[in-house]
């Protein structure tokens, strides 16, 4: 040992000052962060297979009946629209009669400037 006292005692002082958990705590910040936007992320997923898994027939139903009241023909007309979607035996016809309800979510959006929830 070359040094002296006094450079054993700066060292030792330098020593006391170095922070061991600094890179601990920083990992562990970084982790939350990273587990907080994973979460987030898989919020917005689950959000958007729920809304996309709703019947589109149903989505103008709902439109139509708030803007019409439940005593409104096409209010009337889309709930058996919408029973057909469910109930058909043919799930071609199912699927076609989802694809007609879609297609008039898109015409409404485009035409009127309507958003259907």
């Amino acid at each position: 040992m070359d040094e002296t006292p006094e450079q054993l005692e700066q060292i030792r002082v330098e020593a006391d000052a170095i922070d061991v958990h600094q890179y601990q705590r920083r990992f562990r910040a970084l982790r939350a962060i990273g587990i907080g936007a994973a979460g987030a992320g898989l919020v917005w997923l689950v959000l958007i297979m729920l809304d996309s898994r709703r019947n589109p027939c149903e989505r103008v139903r709902d439109h139509l009946c708030r803007q019409g009241g439940k005593a409104g023909i096409e209010c009337r007309m889309y709930e058996g629209i919408l029973k057909e979607s469910v109930e058909d035996v043919s799930p071609v016809m199912r699927q076609n009669i989802r694809a007609q309800c879609q297609k008039k979510i898109e015409r409404l959006k485009e035409e009127d400037g309507v958003t259907v929830h």
